[in-house]
């Protein structure tokens, strides 16, 4: 009897890999437009940043596509340095001065917002696939990488969309408690 996954699952896999996929590359083309949209060089930064982290998640993606089409385990390999520089990573979007342009960080802020959304249905999209990769450790372990790893970016925005609120709220002395 051959080990391994089922067809099936494997079809699941493979179908759930391409919307992730197709996820990564909208969520890339979206922080490539809010980085040319943004009015100062630190947000195009941080969305650049974010950008390219996209982009690294289509190639690993890709990468466990042609594992599959091969008959090879998925595999994913992350550098602890990877994960070290989006801990530390502290965008040069929020000082002072960006309280004081108010109006004019809006669509800057609502980037932040969408660009969480994003994270949070990559997040969502790689749990299902880890429940339907169940059975197959490698697979499970490849989609549970793929969730820190988005989580990782969900915090660096939510960092900042935080951070942000916080400036904004003490600039107009408002606090909701």
């Amino acid at each position: 009897m051959k080990k391994g996954p089922s067809h099936a699952k494997q079809s699941a896999v493979m179908k759930g890999l391409k919307e992730a996929l197709r996820n990564e590359i909208d969520g890339a083309e979206f922080y490539r437009m809010a980085a040319g949209a943004a009015r100062r060089d630190a947000v195009r930064q941080m969305y650049r940043f974010l950008m390219e982290e996209e982009e690294r998640h289509r190639a690993a993606i890709v990468d466990q596509m042609q594992r599959m089409t091969e008959g090879k385990g998925m595999k994913f390999g992350r550098a602890a340095s990877a994960k070290k520089a989006l801990a530390k990573f502290k965008s040069p979007l929020l000082t002072d001065d960006l309280v004081k342009e108010g109006r004019q960080v809006e669509g800057e802020v609502a980037a932040l917002s969408i660009g969480m959304t994003l994270e949070k249905r990559a997040i969502a999209q790689f749990i299902v696939l880890r429940k339907t990769a169940a059975g197959d450790a490698r697979a499970e372990k490849v989609f549970s990488d793929l969730v820190a790893w988005e989580q990782d970016h969900l915090d660096v925005l939510m960092r900042h969309y935080d951070h942000l609120r916080e400036m904004f709220w003490e600039e107009a002395r408002f606090w909701p408690f």
